[in-house]
C-alpha cells in the first residue's frame, strides 16, 4: 500500500514537472499561452462529470464576466465567450446525451405550451440554417442558440424547481457578477468623466460588446432586485442586500447611456401598474394590436413631425431622451433607419426562409441608399445586425421566423400574467411579476437592438422563460387541487 502511494506521489511530481516544462518551453519559445489554460479545462471536466450542479451555478456567474476571444486573438476568424460558451457548449452536450440516454427529464416543463413554443422557434431556426446563404455561419448561430436554451431554460428550470431559495440564488449568482462588472465600467468611465457620453460606447468592454448591451442587461435585472428586496418572507439582512445593489444598478443603467435601456425601463413601470390594476391579458393583446394599426395608419403624418426634431444625443440627459426621436440628424438613430430599410429590402428577396441566422452583417451592405447612409455607415460588417430582434428574424429566418418568435413572445407574457393572476402564493406572485418585467424590457428594447446571440443577454433572458414555466407549473399543482374533481371534470 505504501509503495502505491509512493508511485501516486512519484507520478504527480513527474507530470507537474513536465507540465511546467511544456509551459515553459511554449511561452518562451512559441510565444503561446494555450497550456496554462489546461488545469482550468480539467477542473470543468471534473466538475461536469461529479458536480454538475456546481458547474452549472458557476457557469452563471462567469456569464457576465467573460470575455470575447478576440480580445486575446485580434485576427481570430472565429469568435466566443471565454470562459462561459465552451462551458455552455460542454452543457449542452452532457443536455442531448442524459435525454438520449437516460430520458428522464421532467415531461411537465417538456410538454408546457411555452416549451413547444421554444421547439418551433429552434426547429425553424435550424431548417433555415440549413438553407442559409451562409450555412457554417448560420449553424453556428443555431448551436450557440441551443446551448443557451439548453443550460438557460431546460437545466434551469430543475435548479430552480427546488424551491424561492435556489430561484434567489441562481439569481444573485448573474447580479455579483454584474456587481464586478458595473464597479469597474463606472470606475473606468469616472476616468474620463461620468458625463462623457461618448466614452460610454466603450467602457463596458471586455465584457460587453458596448453601452447597449450593458444597458439592457442591467435593466432586466432591476425589476429581480426590487422583487427579492420586497419579498416580507425574507431576513432583513437578505433584503437589505439587495437594497443597497439597486443604487448600483440604476447607477449603470444612468451612465450607460443607452436610451432603449431607459426607454424599457419606463415601459416595465407602466406594465407594472397595469398588472397591478390586473386588466385582463386579451385586452392588453387588443390594445397592442390597436396601437400597431394606428402607427401604421398614420405612419408619413408621424414620420413628418418626427423630421422637426433636431436635437442631438447629449450628455445632458433630458437631451438625451429627447434625441430619440430626432430621425434628421442624430446619426445613431438614423443608422437604425439604414439597417431597418436593408433588413426590409432583403426580405423582399427572401421572405419564405430568410438569409439564414447571423447572415445579416455580411449580407446587408448592397441595400443601403444614400438616404440613409451616414458616418457610421459601413460595408464591413463591423457595426452590428439588424438593430431589432424583429426584423433580425424576419431577415433570418423569413416571415414564419418572426412569427414563431412573436408566438414565444406572446405564450411567455400570457403564461406569466395569467399566474400572476392566478396565483394565490405571495412568492409566486412576486416572482412571475419580476419575471414578466424583466422580459417586458427585452421586448422593449428589442425594437432598436438585438442581442440573443451574446451570452450574456441570452442567459437571463431564457433563465426567465424558465422561471415562469416553473412558477406556472408548481401553481397548477395547488390550484388543481383546490377544484373539486367533478368541477375539473365537467361532471
Amino acid at each position: 500500500m505504501e509503495r502505491v502511494s509512493h508511485i501516486k506521489l512519484a507520478l504527480f511530481y513527474i507530470v507537474s514537472l513536465l507540465f511546467i516544462a511544456a509551459n515553459i518551453y511554449l511561452l518562451i519559445v512559441k510565444e503561446s499561452r494555450v497550456l496554462i489554460l489546461l488545469p482550468l479545462a480539467l477542473g470543468v471536466v471534473l466538475l461536469a462529470l461529479y458536480r454538475l450542479d456546481v458547474l452549472f451555478r458557476l457557469v452563471i456567474f462567469l456569464t457576465p464576466l467573460s470575455i470575447p476571444l478576440t480580445t486575446f486573438y485580434p485576427d481570430s476568424t472565429i469568435n466566443m465567450s471565454l470562459p462561459s460558451e465552451p462551458i455552455l457548449f460542454g452543457l449542452l452536450g452532457i443536455f442531448v446525451l442524459r435525454l438520449l440516454m437516460e430520458n428522464d427529464f421532467d415531461r411537465k416543463v417538456w410538454r408546457h405550451p411555452v416549451t413547444l413554443m421554444i421547439g418551433i422557434y429552434l426547429g425553424w431556426m435550424l431548417l433555415t440554417s440549413l438553407t442559409s446563404t451562409m450555412p457554417l455561419v448560420s449553424l453556428k448561430a443555431f448551436l450557440a442558440a441551443a446551448w443557451f436554451i439548453s443550460a438557460a431554460y431546460f437545466m434551469a428550470t430543475q435548479y430552480l424547481k427546488r424551491g424561492f431559495s435556489s430561484v434567489r440564488e441562481l439569481w444573485l449568482l448573474f447580479l455579483a457578477g454584474m456587481v464586478i462588472v458595473i464597479i469597474l465600467t463606472i470606475r473606468k468611465h469616472i476616468g474620463y468623466g461620468l458625463w462623457n457620453k461618448q466614452i460610454a460606447y466603450k467602457v463596458p468592454q471586455p465584457f460587453f460588446n458596448d453601452h447597449t448591451v450593458y444597458g439592457a442587461v442591467i435593466a432586466m435585472m432591476i425589476p429581480y432586485l426590487l422583487a427579492f428586496a420586497a419579498d416580507r418572507k425574507s431576513r432583513m439582512k437578505t433584503r437589505a442586500l439587495f437594497v443597497l445593489l439597486l443604487p448600483l444598478f440604476v447607477a449603470g443603467l444612468l451612465f450607460s447611456y443607452s436610451r432603449a435601456s431607459w426607454l424599457s425601463v419606463a415601459v416595465a413601470a407602466v406594465v407594472w401598474l397595469i398588472m397591478k390594476l390586473r386588466i385582463r391579458f386579451t385586452h392588453l393583446l387588443l390594445t397592442a394590436v390597436t396601437v400597431v394599426v394606428i402607427l401604421f395608419t398614420f405612419w408619413t403624418q408621424i414620420l413628418l413631425k418626427l423630421e422637426t426634431n433636431k436635437t442631438d444625443s447629449s450628455s445632458n440627459m433630458v437631451k438625451h431622451v429627447e434625441s430619440m426621436t430626432n430621425i434628421t440628424s442624430d446619426a445613431s438613430n438614423v443608422e437604425r433607419l439604414n439597417r431597418w430599410y436593408c433588413a426590409l429590402e432583403m426580405f423582399k428577396e427572401k421572405p419564405v426562409f430568410g438569409w439564414g441566422p447571423n447572415t445579416y452583417q455580411f449580407e446587408y451592405a448592397p441595400f443601403q441608399i444614400r438616404e440613409f447612409r451616414t458616418i457610421i455607415s459601413t460595408n464591413s460588417g463591423d457595426w452590428g445586425n439588424a438593430h431589432s430582434e424583429y426584423l433580425g428574424a424576419l431577415v433570418s429566418s423569413g416571415l414564419l421566423g418572426l412569427l414563431a418568435f412573436l408566438a414565444l413572445i406572446v405564450s411567455i407574457l400570457y403564461t406569466g400574467i395569467r399566474l400572476y393572476s392566478r396565483t394565490e402564493d405571495s412568492r409566486t406572485r412576486l416572482l412571475s411579476l419580476a419575471a414578466v418585467l424583466s422580459l417586458t424590457t427585452y421586448f422593449v428594447h428589442s425594437f432598436l437592438n438585438n442581442f440573443l446571440d451574446m451570452d450574456n443577454a441570452a442567459i437571463p433572458f431564457w433563465m426567465s422563460f424558465a422561471l415562469i414555466v416553473v412558477l406556472d407549473i408548481e401553481d397548477r399543482k395547488v390550484w388543481g387541487k383546490k377544484i373539486p374533481a367533478n368541477k375539473m371534470t365537467g361532471r
